[in-house]
């Protein structure tokens, strides 16, 4: 069984990021294989951004958070286009947190785009983040014109929503699957030594 979190990358409050990252947990609490589904969403939490030190209030968050990301074996980050980048909050916290808290741990990622667009915070999550050895899935998500879904309401687009309930339920069988498969990984990882950073 496995404990995953969701992480919203929106600064907004009541973002469209929030909306798609609240069903997606309530999916993974119905899934056969999965203990524990939690949501940060990083407009709730007052992380600092990185620097070469901190506040002991400052501190406190950041262990706050820490424990969260240990605990858990899988990771969906649920990330809105913002001029066609990933936001400053979650990239943020690939610089506050690294290999303790991601490695050899499987990570599913949604894009979320108010239009028709979503597919550069893919390219660039897996372009970079490489200190971490987080394990992206090959499969991604994108929630195209995501005003028009999971609403509910009746005027929302139905057919794209059904079309994204079912691929987000293949998505995540995936991710529990990734997940199981690299806790052997985990449990028997050498030591970085001398190679704490990627190449």
């Amino acid at each position: 069984m496995n404990n995953v979190t969701i992480v919203t990358g929106s600064h907004r409050r009541d973002s469209e990021s929030v909306k798609i990252g609240r069903m997606i947990a309530e999916k993974l609490q119905h899934h056969d294989n999965c203990q524990s589904a939690e949501l940060i969403d990083l407009s709730d939490f007052a992380l600092p951004y990185w620097k070469e030190s901190y506040s002991e209030s400052e501190q406190a968050e950041i262990e706050r958070v820490r424990s969260q990301l240990q605990r858990s074996d899988a990771f969906v980050f649920v990330i809105p286009e913002w001029n066609g980048m990933v936001p400053a909050a979650m990239k943020n916290l690939f610089l506050l947190y690294s290999t303790a808290e991601f490695g050899h741990k499987p990570a599913l990622i949604a894009s979320v785009s108010a239009s028709i667009g979503g597919t550069y915070p893919i390219n660039e999550m897996r372009a970079t983040y490489k200190n971490s050895r987080i394990c992206y899935l090959p499969e991604h998500l994108i929630y195209r014109d995501v005003g028009t879904i999971f609403n509910g309401k009746k005027n929302d687009n139905k057919d794209a929503e059904a079309y994204m309930s079912e691929r987000t339920d293949f998505a995540l069988n995936y991710l529990m699957l990734y997940s199981d498969a690299l806790k052997k990984v985990r449990d028997n990882a050498p030591e970085y030594g001398d190679f704490g950073n990627g190449m």
